[in-house]
């Protein structure tokens, strides 16, 4: 049920980039790459209760930010990305799975 969810969200998402516009760049992920986990969320879920809480994983989609003085991309979830820009003005979406790939693991 959760491969489905979130499978369904991910198909959400990139309806919803392609509806107002929104490119997104294919980036494939690499073997040994991280898992990649919301900035904000991350940092949100630790001030709240005062211990690491459970951050938004961004499964296939993650929305960039650029930080300027490091030269380095700021990892976010749709929901914080959108918080910051409503039109994601600045932010760079990655592609790193594609949706054919992510439904025959799901067959």
């Amino acid at each position: 049920f959760c491969l489905l969810r979130t499978l369904k969200q991910c198909q959400t998402i990139k309806e919803a980039l392609v509806a107002t516009g929104k490119e997104t760049i294919w980036h494939r992920r690499s073997r040994d790459e991280p898992a990649h986990y919301c900035s904000i969320c991350e940092v949100s879920d630790r001030r709240d209760c005062g211990i690491p809480g459970p951050s938004r994983r961004v499964v296939e989609i993650p929305f960039l930010s650029s930080t300027f003085s490091s030269k380095s991309y700021v990892v976010h979830c749709q929901d914080c990305a959108r918080k910051g820009s409503n039109d994601l003005d600045g932010f760079v979406v990655l592609e790193q799975y594609r949706m054919e790939d992510l439904m025959q693991v799901y067959d």
